[in-house]
């Protein structure tokens, strides 16, 4: 097998099998697509009700183009909108840009892309990113959603896998899960294929990104008697090491899969005060996130796949003059669905496997409490129905 398949299934969204090609005429193409669906959470998920079971509907519409200029480069282009889907913790009553980019294919030696899409260490988490609903870290990662001013260079041929990419400055960047604006960044994934081992191809990735926050004005970083009265949230900068294994295809037959990482951020200091008179300066602020994620599942013939994990993620507080605090997350999610053409049925479940106490990180300054993420603990399950053309 020459090509991830992995890789090809996100970073490269214009070659999706179920988009329609509406032309096609000297050497130009455009083609549309999108999906809708909808999935059933449980009362314990983060999309659904306050605390009520909730039947969520989402839909996407997505166009893409490319057009030949010679024998060794091609023009693309490509955007998708997730629509208005009247759910709050959704998309809600927008509509909503969630990838654009434009770029160039240079025959076999790589695609080159800028705008809003994700950077190179995303084929990392790939390896394990196959639950439609449920997953620790691409909710919280570094890599949790797409952002603007991402360059990106791939290369995926002859079992080698190269992607590099930098971060142009751009403002309100979800990074952590909360909007953040970012100064500069890079970031490089590197990776191998080995052809038939054992009962398929064996792919090794690892990668490194880092990102840098904007120099914002922070004499406003204040937090006086319980009260926010700017924002102590400006990250300063952050990295994430990463190491991916595969062994098989998400295709059909057997696969395995496993993701190690290791995310640090850094924040601006913050003054606490009392009565507007500084008490001391809360400084040195780190946050780590660590972790890993094993995957494993049949993919059968007759369209139907099952598939069991477990995940570990321990979050890590520390700063000058607070306690520090930590908390671990041990997850095992299992999943069953069925794909046929552009039709795809899912039942997915997460069970805990002995993640810490809620109470344990109630200890955490709450000038800095917003940063750190907590997880449900109990049992959650979706059921999903989705069509893709």
């Amino acid at each position: 097998m020459k090509k991830s398949l992995l890789a090809l299934a996100i970073l490269t969204p214009v070659l999706s099998a179920n988009a329609a090609n509406v032309y096609d005429s000297n050497g130009t193409q455009l083609s549309v697509g999108g999906r809708v669906q909808s999935v059933f959470f449980s009362a314990n998920s983060s999309k659904a009700g306050e605390k009520d079971s909730s039947l969520v509907n989402s839909a996407r519409f997505n166009l893409s183009g490319q057009t030949k200029v010679n024998d060794f480069i091609s023009a693309l282009a490509f955007t998708e909108w997730d629509l208005a889907d009247g759910h709050k913790k959704n998309v809600g009553d927008n509509i909503k840009s969630r990838e654009q980019y434009v770029g160039a294919q240079f025959s076999k030696y790589g695609k080159l892309i800028a705008g809003k899409t994700f950077d190179s260490t995303r084929a990392l988490s790939l390896s394990t990113d196959t639950l439609e609903t449920l997953d620790i870290y691409n909710d919280t990662g570094l890599n949790g959603d797409r952002r603007n001013g991402v360059v990106r260079y791939d290369y995926d041929n002859n079992n080698i896998f190269l992607s590099a990419s930098f971060q142009i400055a751009s403002d309100e960047q979800v990074v952590f899960g909360k909007k953040r604006d970012l100064e500069s960044g890079y970031s490089l994934t590197a990776g191998y294929t080995f052809d038939d081992v054992f009962f398929g191809p064996l792919s090794i990735k690892a990668g490194y990104n880092y990102l840098k926050g904007q120099d914002d004005d922070v004499s406003s970083n204040v937090y006086e008697n319980s009260t926010k009265l700017g924002n102590y949230s400006i990250l300063d900068k952050a990295d994430n090491y990463g190491l991916s294994v595969t062994l098989g295809s998400l295709v059909d037959g057997p696969y395995i899969g496993a993701h190690a990482y290791r995310q640090n951020s850094y924040f601006e200091p913050v003054s606490v005060q009392n009565s507007g008179v500084e008490s001391y300066k809360l400084r040195d602020l780190k946050h780590v996130r660590s972790g890993y994620e094993l995957l494993g599942g049949y993919n059968f013939e007759n369209g139907i796949s099952v598939y069991a994990g477990y995940e570990v993620q321990k979050q890590k507080i520390s700063a000058h003059n607070t306690q520090n605090s930590e908390f671990t997350y041990k997850r095992i999610p299992v999943q069953v669905k069925y794909t046929y053409l552009g039709v795809k049925l899912w039942v997915e479940a997460e069970f805990d496997a002995g993640s810490d106490k809620k109470e344990k990180y109630k200890n955490i300054s709450p000038v800095y409490n917003g940063e750190f993420t907590p997880y449900s603990n109990h049992t959650q399950f979706t059921v999903g129905a989705r069509y893709t053309f």
